[in-house]
């Protein structure tokens, strides 16, 4: 069927030339015509962006005006950069023949442009126009990506690079928490493409799997412990001790020196902060990062030979860890709001649904042609899957927008499995 289809395109439909004046912008802003014409100054749009094993990678774009030639020049506006044209292809397939110019109305494609990305516009310098760019949508679906081989990682990265470039509705990020390796795409679908791409292309056999949670360690009481490392083995030993106060605030993290009189040297002040610090980032409850504690050091005292800053941040560490666990410590987890647009007669499921994900209905109105927008708060840990859910429940025809909002405390029985999956972990 295509080759009829491409016949009929051929024979029926307009020229390109014959088509309207292409509306843009110029550096300014200014709103600018061109015709399409060979005759006017060069204009294309980067419609797709691909990773060719053999040249590596291929940039495509329709020219609405003017000419470009191989082994030549042009100018990226939306990058304010020059980019090099080597030898211009016209794509047939998989084959790629060599051609010496395109002219508005073509398609063609270059390899190796260094900045320019798909949505970009190439244009002449001296008569620049920036053409309205494409608009993808947003990835729905996040899940996190493991090498199935030791030692793939760095080919993991070129990879997905490579792939990102491709398509612009597949994104790839580190969580700043988990440390994870993310993937996002529209849906299971589509990163399964993904996965089999980056297994054909790249040679990289990768593993998907639901990213882990970001929780963040808290307390919710006040406390005054003592932290004390003493080690003797012969020779000089080990010293450092000292005393904290631990209460909840509002900030991420505030460490207040109360030291009077010396019982702590100056010099060793920094290294308990250094201690709890470390401390912080490896958690205690669930190895998850702690935030929302304020840390006074009121007290301690220290050995003229044996004190050292290690010492002292080993007991800034033990002191914290100590306090923390007698501090009413608890677990925080991230809320996501969730903006649902859905057909009026799926209402009921996608609030039942919402509900049973300990979402929170934060108001509901009508949108017109039948449509709806729920707007709701749900814990991140309910939604990872949500793309999938939603397309189940209303067959592909509602959307969703989903954000980070807060973070709020999780409740005693999620808290306890929790921590009781992180023990398990650690003692595989």
């Amino acid at each position: 069927g295509i080759s009829a289809l491409l016949d009929f395109m051929a024979d029926f439909l307009p020229s390109s030339v014959d088509g309207k004046e292409i509306t843009g912008v110029d550096k300014n802003g200014a709103a600018i015509t061109r015709k399409p014409s060979e005759n006017e100054a060069f204009s294309a749009l980067v419609f797709k962006t691909m990773a060719d094993p053999f040249v590596g990678k291929l940039t495509l774009l329709r020219a609405y005006s003017g000419t470009l030639k191989s082994d030549s020049s042009t100018y990226n506006i939306n990058k304010d950069r020059v980019e090099r044209i080597g030898q211009l292809f016209v794509v047939k397939g998989k084959s790629q023949e060599p051609v010496t110019e395109i002219a508005a109305g073509d398609m063609g494609a270059v390899a190796k442009l260094q900045e320019t990305s798909t949505g970009d516009t190439l244009t002449d310098k001296d008569n620049a126009i920036r053409l309205e760019g494409i608009v993808f949508p947003a990835p729905k679906l996040s899940m996190a990506v493991e090498p199935k081989a030791k030692g793939d990682e760095e080919k993991i990265g070129t990879g997905l690079a490579r792939l990102t470039e491709e398509d612009p509705t597949f994104t790839v990020s580190k969580d700043p928490d988990t440390h994870e390796t993310l993937v996002s795409g529209l849906g299971d679908q589509h990163l399964e493409v993904i996965t089999s791409r980056l297994s054909k292309k790249f040679g990289v056999e990768v593993t998907l799997k639901t990213p882990r949670v970001p929780y963040k360690e808290t307390i919710r009481g006040n406390v005054r412990v003592e932290g004390k490392h003493k080690k003797q083995s012969g020779g000089r030993g080990q010293y450092g001790h000292c005393w904290i106060e631990m209460e909840p605030t509002e900030a991420e993290f505030e460490f207040v020196d109360k030291i009077f009189g010396g019982s702590v040297p100056r010099q060793y002040i920094p290294a308990i902060e250094k201690g709890i610090r470390e401390q912080m980032d490896d958690g205690v409850l669930a190895g998850y990062p702690v935030t929302g504690v304020k840390v006074t050091l009121v007290d301690g005292s220290y050995h003229t030979v044996d004190s050292s800053e290690m010492a002292f941040k080993i007991a800034g560490s033990l002191a914290f860890k100590k306090g923390f666990a007698e501090a009413s410590p608890t677990l925080l987890e991230p809320i996501v709001t969730v903006a649902v647009t859905v057909p009026d007669e799926f209402m009921g499921d996608i609030i039942g649904d919402l509900n049973k994900k300990r979402g929170r209905i934060m108001g509901m109105e009508p949108i017109g042609h039948g449509m709806q927008m729920v707007k709701a708060q749900a814990p991140k840990a309910e939604m990872f899957q949500y793309a999938i859910d939603l397309r189940s429940m209303t067959q592909g025809r509602a959307d969703y927008t989903l954000e980070f909002d807060h973070y709020e405390e999780v409740p005693a029985n999620i808290k306890e499995k929790v921590i009781a999956e992180s023990a398990k972990a650690k003692e595989e």
